[in-house]
């Protein structure tokens, strides 16, 4: 296992959370949580306020796949409402690499904070 030392976050991935409507019952409607709640007026803002908080230090293992290791951490992300959400961020570390990619962002389920 090698340890991530940078990360990477394409910006398509923060699209498909602005843009992206889940099927019903299957995973909860991506674009509603980040536009409607959070505040966010476009991908790139997603995408800069999860850089700014993601730290090496935050991610824990949660094991491999057939690809690499897959990381997580839980991160405090303020929206442009003014609401705090616990958020769980999903990355990968490919195998022989040692770059952080982004793969998914999660609200917690009871994760708003006052």
């Amino acid at each position: 296992m090698t340890a991530p030392t940078r990360f990477e976050f394409p910006i398509a991935k923060a699209e498909y959370l602005f843009n992206r409507f889940s099927q019903p019952g299957v995973g909860g409607d991506k674009q509603k949580f980040w536009r409607e709640v959070m505040g966010f007026e476009s991908p790139e803002a997603i995408r800069e306020a999860i850089l700014a908080q993601i730290s090496l230090d935050l991610l824990h293992s949660v094991g491999e796949n057939d690809y690499g290791e897959r990381y997580q951490a839980i991160i405090l992300i303020r929206g442009l409402s003014g609401i705090s959400w616990q958020i769980r961020t999903g990355w990968i570390v490919l195998f022989d690499e040692n770059i952080a990619r982004f793969v998914t962002a999660v609200p917690q389920r009871f994760g708003r904070q006052q």
